[in-house]
């Protein structure tokens, strides 16, 4: 397969699995708060960070060594993200759907099990796959791409919100794609840079397909939107459950993702309350983003760079600490306000490697 052929089914694999609940509804609720500027809040920073990850790796090898050397947290990043999407899944087929019925148990026992199946299907496939994946949302597109001209620059929230909340955006979406499994894999996969300066603009349109349906709330979405959501969704919880499968150094002692689907049972046990109110499933919703603006790029910074230490009773102590803090004030922040208090959640963030105690330049 010629070169660039196969780094462009490299690059729809990565743009697809990296369109799950963030990508599929975020953009909605930001571009209701704040309209166009809301979506480029999201997009810049995520299009921006997908693309750097694997150019800053400079190659297959770095990209493996990585993992060999951070596999656990990889792996509980893996964990949440199945867990989260199980989460929307319940979330959107009980207040999404027009009629609501047995969708969210059914959808979601139905979602999981056809994911794991999915997942066993040989990796020489999955380029093609993502593919496809990719090209469904040409139908969003064509049934709904004219709401694309309603939205104007604002929205129901004053814009100097959005600027409050750009540092955690910023933080999340530029550091989460290290720990990300399929964007490893689509970096290991193909030697040379065109994986990851193709995945960017990619990514950029599958967040315009989520534009189409900006409008969306509660009991409203159409049918081929929830089709592409839990499509999608499926999609990358396939794409993550092979990933945690093969990944190198990992030994739950359970049977292949049993860890991830226990984590996803705790999970939805937990927030099941939350999602049965849209208000309180909103709230929980963009409560569990925390762990993607705030928890997992503190871990990146604080134990994954160059010259990190090794993790020791006291750093956990401390690191436990900052991001109870850091985490309260981005949910304090987002949720209730003010919402300048999610900037000092940023800058708490950023403290992470010496709160994990890392000495010397990197």
């Amino acid at each position: 397969m010629p070169h660039l052929i196969r780094s462009l089914g490299w690059s729809f694999y990565a743009a697809s699995s990296w369109t799950w609940c963030i990508g599929l509804f975020l953009p909605t609720i930001l571009m209701q708060w704040f309209g166009w500027t809301g979506f480029l809040l999201i997009a810049i920073p995520n299009c921006v960070g997908a693309a750097a990850m694997g150019l800053l790796l400079g190659s297959p090898g770095a990209s493996r060594r990585f993992c060999r050397r951070h596999p656990a947290a990889i792996a509980a990043f893996i964990d949440v993200t199945i867990a989260f999407h199980l989460f929307f899944l319940f979330m959107a087929g009980l207040w999404l759907a027009p009629e609501g019925g047995d969708l969210p148990a059914a959808g979601v026992l139905w979602s999981v099990a056809i994911a794991y199946g999915v997942s066993w299907i040989p990796r020489k496939f999955w380029p093609l796959m993502g593919t496809a994946a990719f090209g469904v949302g040409a139908f969003v597109v064509l049934e709904w791409g004219h709401m694309l001209a309603e939205p104007a620059w604002t929205g129901q929230r004053s814009l100097w919100h959005a600027a409050w909340f750009l540092p955690v955006f910023a933080i999340g979406f530029l550091i989460c794609p290290w720990l990300d499994g399929p964007f490893h894999r689509a970096r290991q996969e193909v030697r040379g840079p065109w994986t990851s300066l193709l995945l960017g603009p990619l990514f950029l349109c599958m967040l315009l397909v989520t534009a189409t349906y900006w409008w969306i709330g509660d009991g409203n979405a159409p049918e081929i939107v929830l089709v592409w959501m839990f499509g999608q969704s499926i999609f990358t919880m396939a794409a993550n459950f092979k990933e945690r499968r093969t990944l190198p150094g990992v030994h739950t002692g359970y049977p292949a993702g049993g860890r991830a689907l226990i984590t996803a049972a705790i999970l939805v046990a937990a927030c099941i309350p939350a999602a049965t109110s849209r208000d309180l499933a909103l709230d929980a919703y963009i409560s569990l983003l925390a762990a993607y603006g705030i928890a997992f790029p503190a871990v990146v910074l604080g134990w994954c760079l160059p010259r990190s230490p090794r993790i020791s009773a006291d750093a956990a102590a401390r690191f436990t600490i900052l991001l109870i803090a850091a985490g309260g004030l981005g949910t304090v922040g987002f949720l209730t306000g003010p919402a300048w208090v999610a900037v000092p959640a940023a800058g708490l963030v950023l403290t992470a490697p010496w709160v994990a105690g890392r000495r010397g330049p990197a």
